[in-house]
């Protein structure tokens, strides 16, 4: 209905508030009406009890018509009403025509109500037209009884006026509350809903802005509770975003950087063996060349596709028995090559009798990053130690080497996408960043975890665990 959350809570919350207000206030306006009548009826049915007592000792001659008269008057004036005592026998009410109340009390409806006033009923009237009064009154009428029984009636008449009036007071400076309460009420949910709907808005634009590619400020986060937790999780979204889109266009420039040189050598080799440039003795060296380079390409092809597999949930994990000392040795094997290059040497320490539940190729895979990365950092003549323990119910690699290390404000990154510490492209050591995030992905595939420590200029250690079971 409403396009903008501001308008949704500025009439939700006004609506209900009103309509409590406003309910609250009839509700008081009509307690009080009933109050003040029923307060009014026992006035009058205990003026009534007091004139009865006077009339009887006035008919006993206890006291003179003198007294009871001047009586009269003044329970009148503090109840204001007019009072009549009527004697009546009840033949006398068997015709409206005979009926000779006086003082022009011969109405309608009082003769029904002098019928029940003789059967023993008190009668009470909130509001009755009297033509004698020319006015609404209230009426009261009580049986009047001796000890003879009932001998007649006494009638109380008061003006319904006297008494709307003051209702009607009451009910002004109730309804004026309530109109106070509304206009306080407005101006208060008016702030409080611009106060929760600006950050909701705000971070609206903000999403805008970067959907379209611009760079959002922070939003401001003035409070602790949804709408502020919400402003802080956009902050830390719009963040991530930031740092992936920035190391997605290294990464690409990275990569582009990788695929182009390789790609340029075997076209220039190729052009050159073609165009006969090249002794035919120095073929073999130069078609050499020309498959390290292809090597090459391959391999960060390979990264990109498990990358992108790991993504897409296409790697499935298969779990094995797998001895670890036979596993690491194996892949300590494979990276032979590379590390006897560089003069590196490797020490290893494990029992034959640990095992592991993991996917065999996985496993090598994690370590072969791992080890490779080690490989790559490590000066000539360096050293890579590799340790496996058998921790409760985990089994715990470390791989560590005595290289150049990774700064303090790159080690949080390092498993993440695409992140590479060294960014410089002159730098023979700079690889895709894509390694250690592989690793860790198949660490988590198998249920474990991955960290690292680090210390510039001293090397660093990497870390996993697999589950035993």
């Amino acid at each position: 209905m409403f396009k903008s959350i501001f308008k949704n809570l500025l009439v939700t919350y006004l609506t209900i508030f009103i309509t409590v207000i406003a309910t609250l206030s009839l509700i008081l306006s009509v307690l009080y009406s009933r109050h003040i009548f029923s307060e009014k009826r026992t006035s009058l049915e205990n003026a009534a009890y007091k004139i009865n007592l006077l009339a009887n000792d006035y008919y006993k001659n206890r006291i003179s018509i003198k007294e009871m008269d001047s009586s009269l008057d003044s329970m009148g004036y503090i109840t204001d009403s007019k009072i009549y005592l009527v004697k009546l026998n009840r033949q006398s009410l068997d015709s409206s025509q005979t009926l000779k109340i006086g003082e022009g009390l011969e109405e309608n409806y009082l003769l029904g109500d002098l019928r029940k006033i003789m059967n023993g009923k008190t009668v009470f009237r909130q509001k009755q037209y009297s033509d004698k009064f020319d006015m609404y009154m209230v009426f009261t009428g009580v049986p009047w009884k001796t000890d003879k029984g009932i001998e007649g009636a006494i009638l109380l008449f008061s003006p319904v006026n006297h008494v709307t009036d003051n209702i009607a007071r009451i009910n002004l400076v109730i309804w004026l509350t309530a109109l106070f309460f509304i206009v306080f009420s407005t101006i208060t949910i008016y702030f409080n809903s611009r106060r929760i709907s600006q950050p909701v808005k705000e971070i609206e634009k903000a999403a805008i802005s970067l959907a379209t590619g611009e760079n959002a400020q922070d939003l401001p986060v003035n409070s602790q509770d949804e709408i502020g937790r919400l402003s802080r999780t956009f902050n830390y979204m719009k963040n991530k975003l930031l740092e992936t889109e920035k190391m997605r266009r290294d990464f690409i420039a990275n990569v582009s950087h990788d695929l182009r040189t390789p790609l340029t050598s075997i076209n220039g080799f190729v052009e050159g063996i073609l165009d006969g440039l090249v002794k035919p003795e120095e073929i073999k060296k130069y078609l050499t060349i020309v498959q390290s380079e292809t090597n090459r390409l391959m391999r960060l092809t390979s990264d990109i596709l498990q990358l992108a597999k790991i993504q897409s949930g296409g790697i499935a994990v298969s779990k094995e028995k797998l001895n670890a000392w036979e596993t690491v040795n194996s892949v300590i094997e494979s990276v032979k090559s590379l590390s006897d290059e560089k003069g590196i040497n490797f020490s290893f320490n494990c029992r034959d009798s640990v095992f592991v539940m993991a996917d065999s190729d996985k496993l090598k895979q994690i370590l072969i990053n791992i080890m490779g990365n080690a490989v790559q950092y490590s000066p000539d003549g360096g050293q890579i130690s590799i340790n496996v323990e058998d921790s409760d119910s985990k089994i715990r690699f470390a791989i560590s080497d005595n290289g150049i290390g990774i700064p303090d404000d790159d080690l949080p990154f390092i498993f993440e996408k695409f992140y590479r510490v060294d960014k410089s492209r002159q730098s023979a050591k700079g690889g895709t960043g894509l390694g250690l995030n592989i690793a860790k992905s198949l660490v988590e595939l198998h249920g474990g975890s991955i960290w690292a420590f680090s210390e510039p200029g001293k090397g660093t250690e990497i870390v996993f665990e697999l589950p035993k079971e």
